[in-house]
């Protein structure tokens, strides 16, 4: 249901719910990656670090004479793969007309067990850093190209040596276009592929085209979860073009990998686009459909693979709670209404003393009104403030005497209090003031305090708190302008240290 509202311009404007707006907002996060580069926020995390323990261990123990030099750290392995990863793509990526070599599978990057494909790669790497002599990796600088490409050379040999990375054997069935099938086995040979003339040595079997090729649709499926963040993979995509994505709400788990009994069967698409991207290809993204038919498991599995595309992406509930947490929490309490009556007569004194004690909300905080006034000229020294006697008797009275009564205490209330001056007397026999007033002016004046006693206490509850730049050690420029007449000596009644 929606609903409509009327701006400040009195247009109508359409009132999205939070939830559509979340919804969007993820579907803008969970785009596919511009090319095949690192996911560098997943190799920087916490836990993908931690990962590197065992690939560290398996370093220390079979290259020492390697890395004795500069022995690594998690850190540094999760920041040379980072390296890796870039220089592969700018080296050898979709962009590169001629690149020298086919891009090495994703996978290889993501094997941290002991003695996998990680640790074999690191071998061969700082092996070779080692016989050249280098103090450190360099893979920005156009003169270390070249021997870039061929520590590449040497980590792609010791992965097929070590049995890490397998090279497909590749069988075309004859229903393939018979003027596709030169173009294919030339992609083959280029990317170092073997051509198998029998399907029982093969491992992969290559099909015709199928009817629907899916250029217009962007689908993915999640292959990792970590928490509230997932790695997806874009369908007839490589692996490298993997996106990490975060707060982002996919209900789909991640299947384990697809390993078939016997040979991949896929179309010659797979094919197709190994010459586009310079890598091989998944090959769940380009199994033969044709094929599954005359399997029933085979059948299933293919029905199964998840197939999603950003518009089955829902706004995580998670996140609405939250959201919703957090505006309970930001919004201030209203302040309580006075329960009895007499607190709703408050005198001006009373409302006097309550306006003082306020401070500006959090929303006039960042607008300081007194900016553009002068900062008053500043009173640092205390003086001795030598003040005349005044009773409430006599306004015009005149006195010699500049102190106070003799044994009396002096009470200069703020002008926001009122104008009343006290003088009280103490003795030994007892304390009498000054003031003439009556007693019943005394017993309403007593009643009055009670009640404003009464009002202070409950606004001491909801008084908010004081802005952002009070100090209580100091007396800010935005004070000095606000009560300049506690700053320039005029008043002697009013200084900062009163």
């Amino acid at each position: 249901m929606s609903h409509m509202y009327v701006d400040t311009y009195g247009r109508l404007e359409k009132l999205v719910p939070s939830s559509t707006v979340r919804c969007r907002e993820e579907k803008m996060a969970l785009q596919r990656k511009k090319d095949g580069g690192p996911n560098v926020k997943f190799f920087e995390s916490v836990e993908t670090i931690a990962m590197f323990d065992s690939v560290r261990t398996w370093l220390h123990k079979n290259c020492k004479k390697s890395i004795q030099a500069d022995p690594p750290t998690n850190k540094n392995l999760s920041n040379l793969v980072i390296q890796l990863l870039q220089f592969q793509e700018d080296a050898f990526g979709k962009q590169e007309v001629n690149p020298a070599l086919t891009k090495l599978p994703m996978k290889c990057f993501l094997d941290f067990k002991p003695g996998g494909s990680l640790c074999h790669i690191f071998a061969a790497v700082y092996k070779y850093k080692s016989d050249q002599g280098w103090r450190r990796f360099d893979f920005q600088s156009p003169s270390r190209v070249d021997r870039n490409v061929e520590m590449f050379m040497q980590i792609e040999k010791s992965l097929v040596q070590n049995k890490c990375l397998i090279l497909p054997i590749i069988y075309i069935r004859p229903e393939v276009d018979k003027c596709l099938i030169p173009k294919l086995k030339d992609i083959i040979k280029r990317h170092q592929g073997a051509i198998s003339d029998n399907p029982e040595d093969a491992t992969h079997i290559v099909h015709p085209l199928s009817g629907h090729t899916g250029l217009d649709d962007e689908w993915f499926r999640p292959v990792m979860k970590r928490d509230r963040h997932c790695i997806v993979h874009w369908w007839f995509y490589p692996d490298s073009y993997d996106t990490w994505v975060t707060e982002v709400n996919i209900e789909q788990d991640p299947e384990a990998p697809y390993c078939p009994s016997g040979p991949w069967e896929i179309n010659a698409r797979w094919l197709l686009d190994l010459e586009e991207f310079n890598e091989w290809m998944n090959e769940e993204d380009y199994l033969n459909e044709d094929e599954m038919e005359g399997s029933n498991t085979r059948k299933s599995r293919r029905r199964n693979i998840v197939k999603l595309t950003v518009d089955d992406i829902n706004p995580s509930m998670d996140s609405e709670r939250r959201d919703k947490r957090g505006d309970k929490k930001g919004k201030r309490k209203r302040s309580p209404s006075p329960v009895i009556e007499k607190r709703r007569k408050k005198s001006n004194r009373g409302q006097a003393v309550t306006s003082g004690k306020k401070k500006p909300s959090r929303e006039d905080e960042t607008d300081d009104l007194t900016k553009d006034m002068d900062d008053p000229t500043p009173e640092p020294n205390i003086q001795e403030v030598s003040i005349s006697k005044q009773t409430t008797t006599s306004r015009n009275s005149k006195d010699s005497e500049l102190q106070p009564i003799k044994g009396g205490t002096y009470i200069d209330l703020d002008e926001e209090q009122g104008d009343k001056v006290n003088y009280e007397r103490e003795d030994s026999k007892g304390s009498c003031t000054t003031s003439p007033a009556p007693d019943e002016a005394a017993k309403k004046e007593k009643k009055e305090e009670s009640e404003d006693n009464v009002t202070e206490q409950t606004h001491q509850i909801i008084i908010p708190s004081y802005a952002a730049w009070f100090d209580y050690n100091s007396i800010h420029a935005i004070e000095r302008r606000a009560l300049p007449e506690f700053f320039n000596g005029k008043n002697k009644s009013k200084s900062p240290e009163m």
